[in-house]
């Protein structure tokens, strides 16, 4: 038994000494420029949709602007789109692996 071996769990003692872990990745990289664009885009549109339209709900009307109900929209669709897609309690049972004995 190699020196360190003690606190190895049987699977780790058969695999071999440990890789050291990659070196970590310095500057930007596709990630970040591509965050970047689309926060960039993002501001433009809600700088090129700022005017104030009325909004007719089914009771009442108000004025709100127009990114703010495109915004809210989306979310109402996540929203509602989660919940129908989303599979019932008795499916979600039947969809589980069952539990080792």
């Amino acid at each position: 038994m190699r020196p360190g071996d003690d606190d190895l769990g049987p699977d780790e003692r058969e695999r071999g000494p440990r890789e050291p872990p990659p070196p970590e990745r310095q500057g930007i990289g596709a990630r970040h420029v591509l965050i970047g664009l689309l926060a960039i885009v993002l501001i433009a549109f809600a700088i090129a949709n700022f005017e104030r339209v009325d909004v007719n709900f089914l009771v009442f009307e108000t004025q709100a602007r127009v990114v703010t109900v495109i915004v809210v929209a989306a979310i109402l669709g996540f929203i509602a789109g989660y919940f129908v897609g989303r599979p019932s309690r008795e499916e979600r049972k039947r969809l589980r692996p069952p539990k080792a004995s």
